[in-house]
Order: structure tokens, then sequence, then C-alpha cells
């Protein structure tokens, strides 16, 4: 691990790989949140949040926000912003199942239109992720659902799923490559 400061050399060998994939998501994850922290990229990860965390708490909002980002970090999604947000499943649909919704389109708008304060607070938290105002409250988490056992959250041939937490309404979890 040459050019890493002495203080962030990994000397516990079990643990070495682990902490090293922690650390260098963590440098990725600051490094591409200072480009993320825009207007634009703040209403699209808004929208999001306002469709699939409304009425949330805060942290339960935060979470939703950072998968998001997470996934621009993550070897299995794309890397920009853009491509994670308009990311389709194998039937069509947005990975961000809400972005179908012509009524979720609707709520949005007049939202945004009157400001309200589910509004705000989608604004607010998708303000803090991208400008790392806030830390992740998952750590990690690429995936969510509303409920569990899902595809979202169950591992599968190509990745394990790590680290499920419940938050609010959702189950979040992490993915590493799978083994064997």
């Amino acid at each position: 691990m040459e050019g890493l400061p002495e203080a962030l050399k990994i000397t516990d060998l079990k643990m070495g790989r682990q902490v090293f994939i922690l650390l260098i998501q963590a440098v990725l994850t600051v490094t591409v949140s200072g480009q993320l922290c825009i207007d634009r990229n703040i209403q699209t990860v808004g929208r999001v949040v306002f469709g699939e965390a409304r009425g949330e708490s805060m942290k339960g909002q935060l979470a939703v926000a950072y998968t998001i980002v997470n996934r621009i970090n993550h070897e299995g999604y794309p890397n920009n912003l853009s491509a994670v947000v308009n990311q389709k499943t194998e039937s069509g649909g947005f990975q961000y199942e809400t972005l179908d919704l012509a009524s979720h389109t609707q709520a949005w708008n007049n939202a945004e239109r009157t400001n309200t304060l589910e509004y705000r607070n989608a604004i607010q938290a998708s303000g803090d992720v991208l400008c790392r105002r806030k830390v992740d409250p998952t750590g990690c988490a690429t995936d969510y659902c509303a409920f569990d056992p899902c595809h979202a959250t169950d591992s599968n041939q190509w990745w394990t799923a790590t680290s499920k937490m419940q938050i609010g309404n959702h189950f979040f979890v992490c993915r590493v490559p799978a083994t064997g």
C-alpha cells in the first residue's frame, strides 16, 4: 500500500483487505460527491428521494439518496449520476421505480411548484448527501426494498448482500462480489 500515510497503513492482515476497500470507497465517495454538488443533481436525486422515501425520517431519506452515490462508486453500476438514476431493469422500467409513475411526476411537480415540506425535505437530504454535509447512515448501501426479503436485498450469483439494516420502512444492503 505504497503512497499511503503511515497512519492509514493497515497492519491487521485478517481485516486488511476489507478496511482497505472501505478506505478506497470513502476516498472515491468524497471525490465523486464534490463533483455532484450542483443544483441540477440535487433536483435529480431529490426527485428520487421524494418518490422513494417521502414521509420517511431524514435518516431514511439520506439513506435512499446515498444509494445513488454508493452506486456511482460501485463496480456493479454505472459510474455517473445520470446513468445510475436512469438505469433500467431487465423489464424496461427504472431501477428507482417511482420514476415510472405518472402520478409521481405529477406529485413531484406540484410539490416543487408549491414548495411543500416534503419537497424541501427531499431537496435537503439530497443536498446533504451530494455536498457531503451528512454521513451515510448505511455505510455503503447500494440497494434497498420496502420489504424483506426481496430481490433488491437478497444475494445472487454475482453479488452478496451484506450489512443488511432497516431504516424506517426500508431495508438496505451493501453489495460485494460473490465468491465461489
